[in-house]
């Protein structure tokens, strides 16, 4: 059985309108880039350092997940998800020390986590493209 807590890494994010932008993944460093609907002047950026895993999945392909946690929306963090869990058997548990966590942002069209041990950085920046 999964726990989850509430991730609030910055006040006043409109979650409920927030869609997938778009991603960079160089040198297991993850930059997400999401935006919110209406509002084409800036996005939020969430910069992930030392990523030890990631996916990203189209929301209507995680009906399980959401069945079994309805309130699994918005932004959360876990020390003990099926997904880290997964993960620490695959890897042979050999980073059970580093204090990972999965990171899970709900948006609109889709679920993405993370799995990482680092600090991660959140703010709003311009929009550029």
């Amino acid at each position: 059985m999964s726990n989850y807590n509430i991730w609030k890494p910055i006040d006043e994010i409109p979650y409920d309108d927030l869609y997938f932008f778009k991603s960079n993944d160089h040198l297991g460093k993850l930059q997400i880039w999401l935006k919110v609907l209406g509002n084409e002047d800036e996005m939020l950026e969430i910069k992930f350092n030392g990523v030890q895993a990631y996916r990203i999945v189209q929301e209507s392909a995680r009906l399980k997940s959401l069945s079994e946690y309805p309130s699994l929306r918005k932004f959360r963090t876990s020390t003990d998800s099926e997904f880290l869990k997964w993960f620490e058997e695959e890897s042979v548990e050999q980073f059970s020390d580093w204090g990972l966590v999965h990171y899970i942002l709900f948006n609109i069209d889709n679920v993405i986590d993370v799995i990482t041990g680092l600090p991660v950085s959140v703010e709003w920046v311009p929009c550029l493209d």
